[in-house]
């Protein structure tokens, strides 16, 4: 008998995160074997989890000399140094070539002046994909661009495919909430199923897992390198603070609104000088993947704490993260940190943390009294008990094998 196959589709970040376990634990139970198509800076963290791992420029043909050089065009125009060129460019390229097939290149180029990435949906890329690789089940993210476009090919081609959904699906819901888009979603909690069912889906379709991404969050080793983390860094009489870096688009990757791309500074800035104005308080700044790190005053009290330092120690050796709406936020609520959302970000209402009561409070910048009154406040009260992780590891993987 053929061994089955399961491609999981997904980009980095949290992403991936969500996926490794899931696939590790596919490939020790024997079902089937995991496959990771691993977007941007998703391959070396797969890489890294012994798993096998395929990339867009695995997929390049001798005919993709046009989206070649689209791609190799492009990457030019990112800006910045990029980790590998190759697979940049094969994955701008194919995605763009997607688009002109579909739109045209006039019309094609006008999208992606005004959008970016978020233009794409290569369908017909993963359809090539999809086609090469011959899995059994598709499971991707809830991620708008390849992911999605994973999903849809999936079910144009009658393949069996599952949606793990990290957070809310508040903005995702405009194409998850459609019963036809995945065979299963996999969601965090209650409230965003019932979301979802009340949105359009299938009650049967919506299966509350978790995010497993977090299940290693508070297991005893994290909470043991988050306090030797504390010792080592000479933090045993400071309040550490956490602040994970973000960028704020300028448009809407969903619906076109105007954002403030100039936000995450201004809330760093205000947060730098509101540590620089004390001496008990330690300021913890975390780059996210492939990003390069702010500039900072040089200061101990301001410490880059780069991909290099593991996130679950980090939250563990944390008192409170502040946010705008960075995942690390329920992910250091789940720890035990207290968390500061700053309000203002498009993604506000994709991430409503107070009103799901994970955030202790949520503030604007503007005016500044009531985000430093709230940090000023918080940063006083104790750490709350960190929460039992969810199996989600397991649930999710029983919903793939019922499709295998």
């Amino acid at each position: 008998m053929t061994a089955k196959t399961v491609l999981f589709v997904a980009y980095g970040s949290g992403h991936i995160k969500m996926l490794i376990p899931v696939a590790q634990a596919l490939a020790a139970s024997g079902l089937a074997r995991p496959v990771v198509l691993a977007l941007t800076t998703a391959a070396p963290a797969a890489r890294a989890a012994g798993l096998d791992v395929v990339q867009f420029k695995d997929f390049v043909t001798p005919g993709d000399s046009s989206a070649r050089a689209h791609g190799r065009r492009l990457m030019a125009d990112l800006g910045a140094p990029v980790a590998d060129a190759e697979e940049t460019t094969a994955y701008l390229g194919l995605s763009f070539a997607d688009l002109v097939a579909e739109l045209g290149l006039a019309q094609a180029e006008e999208n992606y002046r005004e959008k970016g990435r978020q233009a794409f949906l290569p369908a017909a890329t993963l359809t090539r994909i999809l086609k090469k690789i011959r899995p059994d089940v598709v499971v991707a993210t809830n991620s708008p661009r390849a992911e999605r476009a994973a999903i849809v090919a999936a079910g144009q081609l009658g393949i069996p495919s599952v949606c793990v959904v990290d957070l809310f699906a508040i903005d995702e819901v405009q194409w998850i909430g459609d019963a036809h888009y995945a065979d299963r979603v996999c969601v965090l909690n209650s409230s965003v199923r019932q979301f979802l069912i009340d949105s359009g889906r299938r009650a049967e379709q919506v299966v509350v897992t978790g995010n497993p991404g977090f299940d290693a969050l508070n297991d005893a080793a994290a909470i043991a390198q988050g306090q030797q983390m504390r010792a080592a860094q000479g933090w045993a009489d400071k309040r550490v603070v956490l602040w994970p870096n973000q960028v704020e688009p300028a448009v809407h990757p969903f619906d076109g609104r105007s954002g403030n791309p100039d936000l995450p500074a201004q809330a760093l800035g205000q947060l730098m000088d509101w540590v620089l104005s004390r001496h008990d308080v330690v300021l913890c700044i975390r780059a996210r993947a492939g990003e390069h790190a702010p500039v900072i005053p040089v200061d101990p009290r301001i410490v880059l704490t780069g991909q290099d330092w593991p996130l679950a120690p980090l939250l563990h050796a944390a008192d409170m993260v502040v946010t705008l709406s960075s995942t690390v936020g329920l992910e250091g609520h789940l720890a035990g940190c207290r968390l500061v959302q700053v309000l203002g970000s498009m993604f506000d209402t994709a991430m409503p943390l107070a009103s799901y009561g994970i955030a202790d409070e949520a503030v604007s910048l503007v005016p500044d009294q009531p985000f430093l009154h709230a940090l000023n406040h918080w940063v006083r009260v104790p750490r709350r008990a960190a929460q039992q992780p969810l199996p989600a590891t397991g649930q999710v993987l029983a919903v793939i094998a019922g499709l295998l």
